[in-house]
């Protein structure tokens, strides 16, 4: 029975010097707000850059992943350069020759571990001279993408349809100027009203529309590129735009087998590009998860420069929080020898400074952590296909750090006036 209430005597004992330091943070605090506000400032922006930067980082790959994934877990995507074939080519992968549309066929007839093939042919947004602009009816729209695609590509990268259907057989064969719209493309040119049936201008050509897609998951902030794309039959595109050259190949395995298509896959393009055996790769292969992989690298690497400059604020606010603390102790010398003289313990009166340290870090920590989920709050307002919702790992590392910070600032003030002299402090002035 006496362990018991030894326990709770203990409790009461610890909830009653928490009670009271924070009264005594509160009243110092109050008594000196401007010093205790800069005090925590370095806190509250070391948490917030950490907070704010996982929560951004966090949802991005999140999104990446997704938007990689939808495109096929069991597929190899096979380029002549490497990144996105939107973006300019570095010097060195400029001189690469684009891989050949009919090489698909190829490969689905080579390939023992391949499932299918499918073909992605861009056509660059500027076209003689000028940017691709689709019409419908009094609408129009400049934000828009154009692609060639196989037969094939819909069923390889499993694609959906919010209404309509993808191209039939006889269409893509005949390279009829039919097209399959994204979401952002429809809803500009037809707003609310179904699109498969109705016409749009592309190019100087009148298109049929015969699907429309729904909004895709995942994307760059938000942004999924395949939202703003116009799809033709692949003979379309190469019959219309002569200038488009960039060809993507989409090689879907057979289930399990995506490794071992790869490799098959590689030895195929090296022989089709007639490569020596000791010669590099002049493409680049990929798969969903070495994309994603890349891109945790990168993240990686942003993360740690954002955690130095963290830490960089961090440092500066505990040099603040002990600034605070050793004022505090000269400021409470009298206090403390009459609490000495009393019978208080020095572990008592180390222990009491040391949450008090502990306490002001701790509010600059809830602070920043606040803040910074306003902030991925407007982002997420400025942004609405982007989420900024802060994970809770960061919250709670956050929050660590900044009590962290505190033991660490607040501990030699705190051993200082432990350490004092009852005599010598209640002679203090």
């Amino acid at each position: 029975m006496k362990a018991p209430g030894r326990v709770r005597a203990r409790l009461r004992q610890w909830r009653d010097l928490a009670l009271e330091t924070v009264r005594l943070t509160h009243d110092s605090v109050a008594a000196h707000p401007l010093r205790s506000i800069l005090a925590v400032l370095g806190i509250v922006i070391g948490i917030v850059t950490v907070v704010l930067v996982a929560a951004v980082l966090a949802n991005v790959r999140n999104s990446v992943a997704l938007l990689f994934r939808e495109l096929g877990t069991e597929n190899v995507f096979a380029y002549h350069r490497s990144g996105d074939p939107y973006a300019p080519p570095s010097e060195q992968e400029a001189r690469r020759l684009p891989l050949k549309p009919a090489w698909a066929e190829v490969i689905a007839r080579e390939g023992r571990h391949v499932r299918d093939v499918g073909v992605q042919l861009i056509v660059p947004p500027i076209v003689n001279g000028r940017a691709l602009v689709a019409r419908a009816g009094g609408n129009e729209t400049d934000r828009v993408f154009v692609e060639g695609v196989s037969l094939e590509y819909f069923d390889v990268v499993g694609a959906e349809f919010a209404a309509g259907r993808p191209f039939s057989e006889v269409e893509s064969r005949a390279g009829a100027r039919v097209a399959v719209l994204g979401a952002n493309v429809a809803r500009a040119l037809f707003g609310g009203v179904a699109a498969p049936g109705g016409r749009l201008v592309l190019a100087g050509e009148s298109w049929s529309v015969v699907g429309v897609q729904p909004p895709r998951k995942g994307g760059f902030f938000g942004e999924n590129r395949n939202d703003n794309v116009v799809f033709v039959p692949l003979r379309a595109a190469e019959r219309r735009f002569a200038e488009a050259e960039a060809t993507v190949l989409y090689v879907r395995a057979r289930p399990g087998e995506r490794d071992l298509a790869r490799v098959e896959l590689e030895a195929i393009l090296r022989r089709l590009r007639r490569l020596a055996p000791d010669a590099a790769n002049d493409f680049e292969l990929s798969t969903a998860d070495q994309i994603i992989g890349t891109l945790d690298r990168v993240s990686g690497a942003i993360g740690l420069a954002t955690f130095a400059l963290a830490a960089v604020s961090l440092v500066i606010g505990g040099i603040g929080i002990a600034n605070v603390m050793v004022i505090a102790v000269t400021e409470r010398t009298r206090e403390i020898g009459v609490r000495r003289a009393l019978g208080a313990r020095r572990a008592e009166v180390l222990r009491q400074f040391l949450l008090e340290a502990v306490f002001l870090s701790a509010t600059g920590g809830l602070a920043g952590v606040l803040a910074a989920w306003l902030l991925g709050l407007l982002i997420t307002l400025v942004a609405p296909g982007f989420s900024a919702v802060t994970p809770a790992w960061a919250v709670g590392s956050g929050l660590a750090a900044s009590v962290l910070t505190g033991v660490l600032a607040g501990y030699l003030p705190a051993r200082r006036a432990a350490f004092l002299d009852p005599v010598e402090a209640l002679r203090y002035e």
